[in-house]
């Protein structure tokens, strides 16, 4: 295991390419698998290859974090088409668990923020699980605000959890 993240040679952060769909899937339904904070099932990701390419074309952003040339982590922003609310960008952060915990939220927060200010976007929107204690920590390093919760949003077969929803002002 990599000990010291920001110095290793063999660690890129790039965006995503078409051809990395396939590889994306596996790696979401890896993620899923190893943690319950996410709202749907490995079952139920069913994304085709080609439905993951457009979402890859379609994304405002969509980084990915490789190490020795293994996707290990990814984040995606996401804007609406509507004028109105175009000045949001969505957050998404996923990452292998193994890999949890060396620096990689870090290295992708700091770079979709960056993004985010160089492209217009005044705010950034996210929800995450309430006892999501890790991520919840590393959005509020980075500035985020709890702005409200949605009660009893997941059900699952330990009870229901509760989804933050958080927020960021940029400086736009």
């Amino acid at each position: 295991m990599i000990k010291n993240l920001m110095c290793s040679k063999n660690l890129l952060t790039r965006s995503a390419q078409v051809k990395d769909a396939a590889e994306i899937i596996l790696i979401v339904k890896q993620v899923i698998a190893e943690t319950s904070f996410f709202p749907r099932t490995a079952d139920e990701f069913n994304f085709t290859v080609e439905q993951e390419e457009e979402y890859i074309k379609n994304a405002a952003l969509f980084l990915l974090v490789e190490i020795e040339g293994t996707i290990v982590g990814s984040a995606t922003l996401d804007r609406s088409s509507l004028s109105k609310l175009n000045h949001i960008a969505t957050l998404g952060i996923t990452i292998l668990k193994a890999y949890c915990g060396l620096g990689i939220g870090n290295l992708l927060m700091k770079k979709v923020i960056e993004w985010a200010e160089l492209n217009g976007v005044e705010k950034i929107d996210l929800e995450v699980f309430q006892d999501n204690a890790p991520a919840i920590s590393l959005y509020k390093k980075f500035g985020f605000i709890e702005e409200g919760t949605k009660i009893k949003a997941i059900k699952t077969n330990a009870g229901y959890k509760d989804i933050v929803l958080m927020g960021r002002f940029l400086n736009s």
